[in-house]
């Protein structure tokens, strides 16, 4: 589907997120997404590429950030009751998982690293996302991911899952988009697409 103005796109994000994550890519970005625990924070989105980056600005919003560490499993707790279209998003996943547990007042989000990294909790999970689920059948995002065109020097550089959670009503939807992003070795040029054919759009519910 041809590109619309990134604000456009993020506002169709928290309204009709299952069209929206099935048309356009969308890569999370920003310092925050480093940090040991997550939080608040305002989004912003703009085009890349021909997908969309949605950059995590922390210390206030109407949004909340699950941050990433490699080999541990960082979180974000999010209370109950946020209006529809409260977004929840992440560092795109390539092996890791999602996994919410209950809180006395709301949720606690879990960026999973290499899905292995769980610590023992003593609340049964709402919901996990392992990355047999995102990759879809046959992982067809994978395959061309891998690919390498010798002719023209491109290389399937870099291959990203970004997992949104978005509020509807006493739930919340999982939904994901998946984006490969190439370099051309000899122009060291950039592109990404966004994977229509694979993974699938809609991962998971579970309630507020």
């Amino acid at each position: 589907m041809p590109m619309k103005p990134a604000g456009q796109v993020l506002a169709l994000l928290r309204t009709n997120p299952a069209t929206t994550c099935a048309a356009w890519g969308f890569m999370c970005r920003g310092a925050a997404l480093n940090n040991a625990i997550g939080g608040a924070c305002a989004l912003v989105c703009t085009t890349n590429d021909g997908v969309y980056t949605i950059t995590v600005n922390a210390g206030g919003g109407t949004d909340w950030y699950i941050p990433f560490g490699a080999g541990t499993a960082r979180y974000c707790d999010v209370p109950n009751g946020h209006p529809n279209g409260t977004l929840v998003v992440t560092f795109p996943m390539n092996g890791c998982a999602l996994e919410v547990h209950p809180t006395l007042n709301g949720n606690r989000f879990y960026h999973d690293s290499d899905g292995k990294h769980m610590p023992v909790l003593n609340t049964v999970a709402k919901v996990r996302v392992n990355a047999d689920m995102y990759e879809g059948e046959g992982a067809k995002a994978m395959t061309a991911c891998a690919r390498h065109d010798g002719s023209r020097g491109i290389i399937g550089q870099n291959f990203e899952h970004t997992i949104i959670c978005v509020k509807d009503g006493g739930l919340w939807n999982v939904y994901q988009t998946a984006v490969v992003t190439t370099m051309n070795m000899k122009t060291q040029e950039h592109s990404s697409w966004q994977i229509k054919d694979g993974p699938p759009v809609h991962l998971g519910v579970f309630a507020d």
